[in-house]
């Protein structure tokens, strides 16, 4: 495997990795933390604002990485995350907060777009899934460990000492960045016409395959990433970030085999498996009863999401114009976003801050599943085009 890999790409996991750790650490406790600001009804927004600016960001994103290099949008996503994170406990009202976290977005619009389209410059074809397998591992291991150890560092530092800690990880993920490789990028005079992305030029339409799924398991999640907080302080447990970490745990035994069966048997098989896992985790949710069973479910959603994510981005990629990989890669990555918003926005009005409709969000996540796997079925496989027009 190391002979396969350059390493730059290991470089650029661990700057993954680190990224996610930083920006991972706040979530856990964001939901009290805007209550004790006096906006308990707000929730919902600390994901959707969040979300919302980076899906405004990655067209720019896109065609900055395709004219200008992918390293240059990596520095910019960065860089915003750094100064946004220092800046939290100076703003002190809800409106002030949720103007931050859509400021702050834009380092999430930025800088996955950048590296991903970067990865899948080192990588083999033959070697796609395993690849995004390895890659995507690192984003979720980065997210699981900033939520993990997100209440440790709340009990003896508390929020600020997290808006701190986030910022010291984005500094140390933004020093990698200068020993990461990437092929010169060709020389691009800077105008307005080779920042500003045309309406043509946002969405990639041959990727509107892995983009529908992106969106409808996108939702999904945005619904978790709400509801787990507050879920987990309904079983009276201080571990706002415990689930995340053991879906961690239980991704990283899969990801390596996940990607290379995409590899050999195709995307939509995997993608196939992880719905089925998603419907049931919904269902495991909407049950449960103890805390112990709650986690349970992490572990079912982590194999899931092993199978799901290393096969939506090499999908996206097999589809992708060679020419073009940022604006293909930044079509998904806004299908994310606005999943993850819209995910946000549906649970909060399920949820209503009462225990007694967390059912109720979760039965809509099994519906997500299902029309997943309904839109499977009903459509063909695409195959990747050889005939794109060189720009």
């Amino acid at each position: 495997m190391k002979k396969t890999y350059s390493a730059s790409f290991w470089i650029l996991c661990v700057h993954m990795l680190l990224f996610f750790v930083s920006f991972n650490l706040l979530i856990p406790e964001l939901n009290d933390y805007i209550t004790s600001l006096g906006g308990a009804d707000d929730k919902w927004k600390i994901m959707a604002f969040w979300t919302i600016s980076a899906a405004i960001t990655r067209p720019f994103s896109g065609k900055l990485a395709d004219n200008f290099g992918r390293r240059k949008p990596i520095f910019i996503g960065v860089i915003i995350s750094i100064i946004v994170s220092f800046l939290y406990p100076y703003f002190l009202s809800v409106t002030a907060f949720l103007v931050l976290r859509f400021l702050h977005g834009f380092s999430t619009g930025f800088q996955p777009t950048g590296a991903t389209a970067l990865v899948t410059d080192f990588i083999p074809k033959e070697k796609r899934g395993e690849a995004m397998g390895i890659f995507s591992l690192t984003i979720s291991i980065g997210y699981g460990l900033g939520n993990y150890f997100s209440t440790a560092i709340f009990q003896h530092y508390h929020i600020n000492g997290l808006f701190f800690a986030s910022g010291l990880f984005g500094l140390i993920a933004l020093s990698l960045i200068f020993f990461i490789k990437e092929e010169k990028p060709k020389k691009m005079e800077v105008n307005w016409g080779n920042i500003v992305p045309k309406w043509n030029e946002i969405i990639a339409p041959e990727v509107i395959q892995p983009t529908i799924i992106m969106f409808l398991t996108a939702m999904f999640a945005g619904l978790f990433y709400l509801l787990v907080p507050d879920m987990t302080a309904h079983f009276n447990r201080p571990e706002k970030g415990m689930y995340w970490g053991v879906f961690t745990a239980s991704t990283i035994g899969v990801r390596f085999f996940a990607g290379r069966f995409a590899d050999k048997y195709g995307r939509r098989i995997n993608i196939l498996i992880g719905l089925i896992l998603y419907f049931i985790v919904a269902l495991m949710c909407a049950k449960a009863t103890s805390f112990g069973f709650f986690i349970s479910s992490a572990i079912v959603f982590g194999i899931g999401s092993g199978f799901m994510s290393p096969a939506i981005f090499a999908w996206t990629t097999d589809l992708s114009n060679p020419n073009f990989k940022g604006r293909g890669l930044g079509t998904m990555f806004i299908a994310l976003e606005i999943g993850i918003a819209l995910g946000n926005f549906i649970a909060q009005k399920f949820y209503q801050n009462k225990v007694e409709n967390f059912d109720n969000v979760f039965y809509f996540g099994a519906t997500l599943s299902v029309l997943g796997l309904i839109y499977l079925f009903f459509t063909r496989n695409i195959e990747p085009k050889t005939d794109f027009v060189k720009v």
